[in-house]
């Protein structure tokens, strides 16, 4: 009886049983390989999509511009024309709480031209008055002038008038300001309401009008 031709592995090489093993060994890790390569191909791209979705937020819609500001109610939009006086000037020592001046540059003008309230003016005279120092007081300075004048003007002026120009509104006080007009004795103050934007105005702001 023959024996069994045994195959034994050598130095150069692998014995058929040992090729088997190894193809399937190869083979598995393949696969495993396969396996392992989809799931981290594919779950990084679902990923970046759920982490695009959710750090990219839609664009926020841009917001609505704001409408534009009302008009004050009784007077015309804004800018008004150059303003030309079509009446004569009164000298400023005349002028009376409540007149209302058709142009007005500056407060410091000789005469204004007035009309009545009912047309359009860009100025009016709220009040005037004398200061009570004497005439040989000493020149207080103009920041305390200004407040004192300032003290004197505000109750003559309707705030509701006020209200429709906010901001807007100035308050021009004209009395003598610097000490070589006050060594002079005089002490005469006029409180004169406009609008920073030279409007022309209709009404009257002086309250109780």
């Amino acid at each position: 009886m023959e024996r069994p031709v045994r195959v034994t592995p050598t130095g150069d090489g692998l014995s058929r049983r040992g090729w088997l093993i190894l193809v399937a060994v190869t083979a598995a890790i393949g696969v495993a390989v396969l396996v392992v390569g989809i799931a981290t191909v594919g779950l990084p791209a679902g990923g970046a999509r759920a982490a695009a979705s959710s750090s990219s937020p839609a664009a926020a819609p841009h917001p609505p511009l704001p409408p534009p500001a009302p008009t004050p109610l009784g007077l015309p939009p804004r800018p008004t024309a150059t303003h030309v006086a079509t009446v004569p000037s009164q000298p400023v020592g005349t002028l009376k709480p409540g007149d209302c001046l058709q142009t007005y540059d500056s407060k410091w003008a000789d005469a204004y031209p007035v009309v009545d309230c009912a047309e359009r003016h860009i100025a009016q005279l709220l009040t005037t008055g004398s200061l009570p120092q004497p005439a040989d007081a000493a020149f207080p300075g103009k920041d305390a002038l200004d407040t004192q004048v300032s003290s004197l003007c505000e109750p003559s002026l309707n705030w509701d008038w006020v209200a429709r120009w906010n901001e807007d509104v100035q308050l021009d006080l004209r009395y003598p300001d610097t000490s070589e007009k006050w060594a002079t004795g005089d002490r005469t103050y006029y409180c004169i309401v406009y609008t920073f934007s030279r409007h022309e105005l209709t009404g009257s702001a002086v309250a109780g009008q």
